[in-house]
């Protein structure tokens, strides 16, 4: 049977929306459903509560020197202040108990990059996508490689707390990592893109 209709949604109720304020005004970030789904090859019926998220734009800025700069941000959850790449939330909208996003992974990259570190970037790729969580969410990361850096000025959004903007060469990268410095899931995923890239690859002695 085609995975497509393998599986039915029965039920679907939306037991949470996180609304943010910001300074564009209150804004639908994610949905928290209990969602009841019927499998049909084997006839078994599961309920299970999804985060459902329009997905997230994840930033690798490369300065002139070639180092990447980092964020060292506060999290409220964590209640830590930890190194991060900058990244940002696509913007949605709710559509039929899912989060729709309504604008493109490059839009939100290039509006999140300057927004949260001040710096433009003249170039963008997108490197890969995966998923944050797919045990419980459809949030889908969406890595870029950001270029050609121009300092603008930086726009933090309502509770944003960023500490400090670093630079760091790969090797101070790797050694960060390796000590757990670097604790971030979403962070590891684009530094280790970024390093696989180099001539030598990724070395991380752990332990």
């Amino acid at each position: 049977m085609n995975i497509e209709h393998q599986f039915e949604w029965l039920e679907t109720k939306t037991e949470y929306r996180e609304v943010r304020a910001s300074k564009h005004g209150d804004e639908l970030r994610w949905l928290i459903n209990r969602e009841t789904i019927l499998n049909h090859t084997t006839g078994e019926t599961v309920t299970r509560a999804a985060l459902r998220h329009p997905g997230i734009c994840v930033m690798v800025p490369f300065l002139d020197d070639g180092r990447i700069l980092l964020m060292r941000q506060y999290r409220y959850s964590a209640n830590e202040a930890l190194w991060e790449l900058p990244a940002g939330t696509l913007e949605g909208r709710e559509e039929n108990a899912r989060m729709v996003a309504v604008e493109s992974p490059a839009e939100c990259a290039a509006r999140e990059l300057l927004e949260e570190t001040g710096y433009e970037a003249a170039r963008l790729e997108n490197v890969c996508e995966c998923y944050a969580m797919p045990g419980s969410s459809d949030e889908l990361m969406h890595i870029f490689f950001a270029y050609e850096l121009t300092q603008r000025e930086q726009s933090l959004d309502v509770g944003e707390v960023i500490y400090e903007l670093r630079g760091f060469t790969g090797e101070e990268l790797i050694a960060m990592i390796a000590v757990g410095n670097i604790r971030d899931a979403k962070t590891l995923v684009g530094l280790f893109m970024a390093l696989a890239r180099r001539p030598e690859g990724v070395r991380i002695a752990v332990g």
